[in-house]
């Protein structure tokens, strides 16, 4: 017996289509078929699917990587992100997760932020249980669900943190978004504050905004930086997406881009590239340079 596509989706955060396109595409998976013509899946293509979904969280393109045998992805896995030395109260995230008590790990993100502070919350110990979190899963500690309940529960937390902050109106004035295909917030939320905190303006715009209304909405609101996330599960190209962009932009308005979807991009003109929060601080500081000095 194996797994039918519905489950397979659940526990590797794959989605149904994407699972089908590959099977047509790269002859993996190779689902086996029950009576009703419906797909199954052995339980070791699961496991293999789980690394290979976690090797695309570091960046890597599935058509690099899905061919490879167990111990080949294995090897990518260790050599790319050796296990993560931690604080204690980021492993401890783990244990109250497993828990399987919502209240428990609200009251626990409430309590690391109060202690924290906002800065380090957001830019050291929410970084850090982002990718423990994206280990243990790959470990099988946690289940693909657990780990989205942790990304909602990090969601609704920044939103709720941002209801509350001020609106600075000081520049730069930054867009943001995310292009079609491109679902994940979470960074975009922690990037809008650090923002804030800088004293930024910002004109959050969700999820999938096509190229045209971006140019569109930057030209209306008279924005200075479009900043756009790619997470490494990006399926699109997203180096064709943020040239459409530059093609549509004035030249005076800066393009950002963060994200595991965004490696091989380099920083050209217009575009800047960002690795971390301390680049972003550095594309902050710059731009407001050299405004000041004209």
């Amino acid at each position: 017996m194996g797994l039918p596509i519905g489950a397979v989706e659940r526990e590797t955060g794959i989605s149904k289509d994407l699972l089908r396109m590959w099977e047509r595409r790269y002859g993996f998976p190779e689902p086996a078929r029950d009576e009703q013509g419906d797909r199954l899946y052995a339980r070791e293509q699961v496991e293999k699917l789980r690394l290979v979904r976690r090797l695309m969280d570091m960046g890597f393109r599935p058509g690099k990587i899905i061919n490879l045998s167990m111990a080949e992805l294995l090897q990518q896995v260790q050599a790319h992100q050796p296990r993560l030395e931690a604080p204690a109260p980021c492993h401890e995230l783990i244990r109250v997760l497993l828990g399987h008590n919502p209240a428990q790990v609200q009251a626990f993100l409430q309590t690391r932020l109060h202690e924290l502070g906002l800065q380090v919350f957001v830019r050291e110990f929410i970084a850090t249980c982002n990718q423990l979190v994206g280990e243990a899963w790959m470990r099988g500690e946690l289940q693909v669900y657990e780990e989205h309940f942790y990304s909602e529960q990090i969601n609704r937390l920044l939103r709720e943190t941002l209801s509350r902050m001020s609106l600075p109106m000081n520049p730069p004035r930054v867009l943001l978004t995310t292009c079609p295909g491109e679902l994940h917030m979470l960074g975009l939320l922690m990037v809008e504050v650090v923002l804030r905190m800088a004293n930024a303006e910002t004109l959050p715009f969700g999820c999938e905004m096509p190229c045209s209304d971006i140019a569109s909405a930057a030209r209306k609101h008279q924005v200075d930086v479009v900043l756009l996330s790619f997470s490494s599960a990006y399926e699109g190209d997203v180096a064709e997406q943020v040239q459409t962009l530059l093609n549509l932009l004035p030249p005076q308005t800066e393009i950002w881009v963060g994200g595991g979807g965004c490696r091989g991009l380099r920083s050209h003109g217009q575009l800047s590239v960002l690795a971390n929060f301390n680049e972003l601080d550095q594309c902050l500081n710059q731009w407001r340079l050299q405004r000041q000095s004209h």
